[in-house]
C-alpha cells in the first residue's frame, strides 16, 4: 500500500469510525434515556447470572475432581477458541465488508492508515470479548482456590496476552476468505452455503455433546468425574498446545509443579507464538488489504450492472426481493435470520428429548406441553428480534424509502410479512417435528394432538405479536450509522428490548402451563384451573395472546404514516 503514514490521520479515522458506530444526532428524551439505562441494566443482570453460573460450574469441577490445572486448560481452550471465531467474523465485517470503505478511499489517506484505524477498533472489540469471557473463569478459579492478590494480576495479564492470538489469526484467515468471496460471482449463494455449513458443524457438536449427556443420564455408574473421564481430562490438558501454556503461566508454579526455568520457558513460547503470528498477520494484511477491498468494490459494481434488467415486476415482489437480499448480503444477518429459524426445530426436539429423560421421571409427563411451548417461544424470540433493526438496517439509504412512490404502510407490510413468515415456518416445523414424535408411541405419547395444535396457535400469535412490537420499537427509535450496517445487530438497543420482552413472555407462558398442569389454581376458595385441566390453560393463554396480538398490531399500524414521517436519519 502506497502513501505516507500519519498517526494523526489514523486518530482522525478512528474517531470518525467510533462516531459512526455509536454517535447519534437524534434528540434523546428522558424516556429514551430511561429505556437505554434499562437495557444496560438488563445486560448487567444477564451477565451477572452467567458469571454466577460460571462460578458454580468452576466450584463443582475444581472441588469435586481436584483437576485445577486441567480446568484452566479447558477454560483457556474454550474462551480463546470462541474469541477467535468472533474475531474472524468481526475482522471480515469491519475491515473488508464495511459500507464506508468506498467513501474512505476517496479521502486523502493511505490504505495503511485505513487499515490501522479499523484494526484498532477490531482489536478493542476482541479485547472486550476476551475480558467478558475469560475473566469470570479465572476469577472464579481464584476465589475457589484461595488465590493471593498477586495471582489476580496474573489472571488479567494472561487475559490481555490471550487477546493477541485470536486477533492475529483472524487477520490471516480474513484475506483468503475475502479473495474467495470476491472471486465468486453469486455472493448471496456463497453466504447461504457458508451459513448451512456453520449450522451443520454447530449441530454436529451439539448432538454429540447431548448424546454424551443422555448416555451419562441412562448409565448411573458413569459420571463426568469418573476415573475414565478424569484420565481423559488429564490427557487433553497435556496435549492441548498452546492452551496449556496459558494455564501453566497462570498458576503453574502452584498447581503444575513448574520450576522457575520451565515457567519462564512457557512464557517465552507464548511470546514467540504471538510474535510469529503478529508478523504473519502484518505482512498478509498490509500486502493484500488495499487490493482486496478495491477489487471487492469493483466486483460488486460490475455484478450490479450486469444484473440490471428492464423487467417489470409487482411492487410487493420487488420490495420483498430487496429486503431478502439485504439480509443475505451479510453473513451475520443471514446466520441469525435463517440459521436460527431452521435450527429451532432440531433444538426444540432435543430439548424435549433431554426433558423426557430427566423431568418426566421425577415430575411426570405433565411438564412437556409447557416446556415445549416455552422453548418454542424462546427460539421465536431470537428469530423475530431481527425485526427490531428493520429501519436501522437501511442506514444511509433510508432516505430512499421516503421518496419512492410506494406508501409507508406498503413498505412496512412487506417487511412484516417477511419477518413473520420465517417465524411461522419455524414454528410449524417445531410443532411438526416435536409434536409428531412425542405424540407417538416411540416418543412416549407425552403430547396429544390437542397439545400440539394449541401450542402452534399460541406460538403463532406470539410470532405476529413479537414481530409487531420489534418493528414498532425500531420505527420509534432507530439506530442509524454512517458506515452502513456494520454493528447494528449487536449495538441496536431495540434488539435487547425485543429479546427482553420475548424471554419474559416465553418464561411466563411456559411456567404457567407447567405449574398448573399438575397443580390446581384456586382463588378465593374457587377452583379456576383444576389439576391436569390443560384445556382451561390453553384457553387462558389464547385469550391473553389475542389481547397481546391486537395491541401490538394496533401499536404498529395505527398512525403509521405519522410515525414514519417523524424518523429523521
Amino acid at each position: 500500500m502506497k502513501g505516507e503514514f500519519s498517526m494523526q490521520s489514523v486518530r482522525t479515522l478512528f474517531r470518525l469510525d467510533l462516531k459512526s458506530r455509536f454517535g447519534s444526532t437524534q434528540k434523546t428524551t428522558p424516556l429514551k434515556k430511561l429505556a437505554q439505562y434499562g437495557n444496560y441494566l438488563f445486560f448487567l443482570i444477564v451477565y451477572a447470572v452467567l458469571a454466577v453460573g460460571v462460578y458454580y460450574l468452576t466450584n463443582v469441577f475444581v472441588r469435586r475432581s481436584g483437576l485445577r490445572m486441567e480446568f484452566l486448560v479447558i477454560a483457556a481452550t474454550l474462551t480463546i477458541s470462541l474469541a477467535t471465531i468472533i474475531a474472524t467474523g468481526n475482522v471480515i465485517k469491519n475491515l473488508y465488508q464495511n459500507g464506508d470503505n468506498e467513501m474512505l478511499l476517496r479521502f486523502p489517506v493511505s490504505g495503511k492508515e485505513i487499515l490501522v484505524a479499523k484494526s484498532i477498533y477490531c482489536y478493542l472489540h476482541n479485547l472486550v470479548v476476551c475480558l467478558l469471557t475469560m475473566l469470570p473463569f479465572y476469577i472464579s478459579f481464584g476465589i475457589i482456590t484461595g488465590a493471593r492478590v498477586g495471582d489476580y494480576f496474573s489472571y488479567i495479564g494472561i487475559t490481555l496476552l490471550s487477546t493477541l492470538v485470536p486477533f492475529f489469526i483472524a487477520n490471516i484467515i480474513a484475506v483468503p476468505v475475502m479473495k474467495v468471496m470476491n472471486a465468486v460471482k453469486n455472493q448471496f449463494l456463497l453466504i447461504l452455503i457458508l451459513t448451512i455449513i456453520v449450522v451443520c458443524v454447530v449441530f454436529a457438536f451439539y448432538l454429540v455433546s447431548l448424546g454424551n449427556v443422555l448416555t451419562y443420564l441412562k448409565d448411573s455408574k458413569q459420571t463426568i468425574f469418573s476415573a475414565d473421564m478424569i484420565a481423559r481430562y488429564q490427557k487433553f490438558a497435556r496435549n492441548a498446545y498452546p492452551f496449556n501454556w496459558y494455564a501453566e503461566i497462570i498458576n503453574g508454579k502452584i498447581y503444575g509443579g513448574l520450576s522457575a526455568g520451565k515457567y519462564a520457558l512457557r512464557f517465552l513460547y507464548l511470546i514467540l507464538i504471538n510474535g510469529a503470528l503478529g508478523v504473519a498477520a502484518y505482512f498478509v494484511t498490509t500486502r493484500e488489504y488495499y487490493k482486496t477491498i478495491l477489487y471487492g468494490i469493483e466486483t460488486q459494481k460490475a455484478s450490479f450492472k450486469k444484473k440490471i434488467k428492464d423487467v417489470r415486476r409487482p411492487v410487493s415482489y420487488a420490495l420483498f426481493r430487496r429486503e431478502f437480499y439485504l439480509i443475505l448480503r451479510s453473513f451475520n444477518y443471514s446466520f441469525q435470520y435463517f440459521a436460527m429459524a431452521f435450527a429451532a426445530p432440531v433444538m426444540v426436539f432435543y430439548c424435549n428429548r433431554l426433558a423426557a429423560s430427566m423431568g418426566t421421571k421425577s415430575i411426570g409427563a405433565d411438564i412437556m406441553p409447557g416446556l415445549t411451548l416455552m422453548v418454542i417461544a424462546l427460539f421465536i424470540t431470537i428469530i423475530v428480534s431481527f425485526a427490531s433493526t428493520c429501519i436501522s438496517r437501511e442506514g444511509a439509504c433510508f432516505y430512499h424509502t421516503k421518496v419512492i412512490p410506494v406508501s409507508y404502510t406498503h413498505q412496512i407490510l412487506v417487511k412484516f410479512f417477511l419477518y413473520s413468515l420465517t417465524g411461522t415456518i419455524s414454528n410449524a416445523l417445531c410443532c411438526a417435528l416435536s409434536g409428531g414424535y412425542y405424540s407417538s408411541e416411540a416418543g412416549g405419547r407425552v403430547l396429544s394432538a390437542l397439545d400440539v395444535g394449541a401450542i402452534f396457535g399460541i406460538a403463532e400469535m406470539l410470532v405476529i405479536s413479537l414481530t409487531s412490537l420489534s418493528m414498532l420499537a425500531d420505527i420509534k427509535s432507530p439506530t442509524f450509522n454512517v458506515s452502513g450496517d456494520g454493528e447494528l445487530v449487536s449495538a441496536n438497543k431495540n434488539v435487547a428490548l425485543a429479546m427482553t420482552i420475548g424471554i419474559l413472555v416465553a418464561v411466563i407462558y411456559g411456567l404457567f402451563t407447567m405449574i398448573f398442569s399438575f397443580l390446581p389454581l384456586t382463588i378465593g376458595g374457587k377452583t379456576i384451573i383444576a389439576a391436569g385441566d390443560t384445556n382451561t390453560i390453553y384457553l387462558i393463554l389464547s385469550v391473553v395472546s389475542l389481547i397481546l396480538l391486537g395491541g401490538s398490531l394496533a401499536g404498529l399500524f395505527v398512525n403509521l404514516n405519522k410515525k414514519y414521517m417523524n424518523i429523521i436519519p
